[in-house]
């Protein structure tokens, strides 16, 4: 019997990368398949793989008194969505009764989300099951944002602006925002040692790529070559993909080095004009080009920091917010790379500290974590197809006995 499945997303191409390989087998399989993401590109991106997506277009927008500036550090997700409006009432509850209305019309059987809380509350009052992607930063039992350090006091709170809605639909309480990140069933796109959680009610399913991520014949160079992604040349955290490029240009323009640029945004005029010879320029990377190169300098992307991990190949993150610091920190750990916060070296550091990667152990040590990871044959987007299938198959069995 067909099914109609909803996946609802935050942004950036992050979560659609790890989210497409499970539409894949839904789709397959017969089954219908919606998104709903935000972000032009990102929707886009998704419409090009031939998915329907969902737009949100409630004309409802947070009140600027009631919004903190966002910046790139936060230290838990009630703190960052204070920075998304959560703030004002009324922007939050249209935000989650557009929503709701959204599943209604979809008439979806099951929701899969990836950072997306009213999605998840939607799908409560419903009576949809639920299940969830994520990284254990972002679980209500896995290892804090901010765990190297203790947050400061009197941090903004949006969850009792949440609960008032909850209230209204009848759904209880919450205490923290990671909660929503809690689904009937819960996956986890990577590995212990990335993302500790300290419960048995997650599933690791390990690394998830998605391989057609960007277009054939890009020309790159015969050589082993240092790789750069930036992600998002501006998000919600300011210009960081932009900063990211300068200081990598700035280090390695006119040194022996070939260095390879990913911007799937584009490059400003004035970047794209005063670019080293040493330096290409491709629209898009997907994991397949991590072969060739001697070192991935990225901004801490889940996503990025495991394709790498999967590839052998050693990373320098320069982590463009609290998030992708948690995601340098636990690559550092492993022994698969190195992080510099961004604003805290010169050009000359962060060359001199590429070579030093490129020369020392960290390759090996990547290598040795991704032969871990394969013997360990993780189900990746496979599992979370076919135990979201087994949950909606109990479901229907479950009806029919009543």
């Amino acid at each position: 019997m067909t099914k109609r499945i909803f996946f609802g997303l935050s942004g950036g191409l992050g979560p659609v990368l790890r989210c497409l390989p499970v539409a894949e087998h839904f789709r397959r399989s017969g089954h219908a398949v919606a998104f709903s993401i935000y972000g032009e590109g990102s929707a886009a991106f998704i419409e090009s793989r031939g998915f329907k997506h969902l737009p949100d277009d409630d004309p409802t927008v947070p009140s600027a008194e009631r919004m903190i500036a966002g910046g790139p550090v936060f230290y838990n997700l009630d703190h960052y969505y204070a920075g998304a409006g959560l703030l004002d009432p009324d922007f939050v509850q249209a935000w989650i009764h557009h929503r709701i209305r959204m599943l209604e019309k979809f008439n979806a059987d099951l929701v899969i989300t990836d950072m997306s809380p009213h999605t998840a509350i939607a799908a409560r009052y419903l009576g949809i099951p639920v299940a969830s992607i994520t990284q254990s930063c972002f679980h209500p039992d896995g290892q804090p944002m901010h765990y190297w350090g203790r947050p400061p006091r009197n941090l903004p709170r949006v969850t009792p602006v949440v609960n008032r809605v909850l209230n209204r639909l009848g759904l209880p309480d919450i205490r923290r925002m990671e909660q929503l990140n809690a689904g009937t069933l819960n996956f986890i796109p990577g590995i212990p040692e990335m993302d500790p959680v300290y419960t048995n009610g997650v599933r690791y399913v390990g690394p998830i790529e998605y391989p057609a991520a960007g277009p054939a014949g890009a020309r790159l160079p015969d050589e082993p070559f240092v790789l750069v992604y930036p992600g998002r040349l501006q998000d919600t955290a300011g210009a960081t993909g932009l900063q990211l490029l300068n200081h990598v240009t700035e280090a390695f323009g006119g040194k022996a080095e070939a260095v390879v640029i990913a911007a799937s945004d584009g490059l400003p005029e004035r970047l794209k004009a005063g670019l080293p010879a040493n330096v290409t320029v491709i629209p898009y990377f997907n994991s397949h080009m991590l072969q060739n190169c001697r070192l991935f300098i990225h901004h801490g992307g889940h996503g990025s920091c495991l394709s790498a991990i999967m590839r052998g190949i050693p990373s320098l993150i320069l982590p463009t917010h609290t998030e992708r610091e948690f995601n340098a920190r636990k690559v550092q750990e492993t022994g698969a790379g190195e992080y510099m916060l961004p604003g805290t070296f010169t050009a000359d550091h962060l060359y001199k500290l590429a070579l030093y990667i490129i020369e020392d152990g960290y390759k090996e040590r990547a290598g040795e974590l991704a032969s871990l990871i394969r013997s360990r044959k993780y189900g990746g987007a496979r599992e979370i197809y076919k135990r979201c299938m087994s949950l909606l198959n109990r479901r229907a069995m479950a009806l029919e006995e009543l």
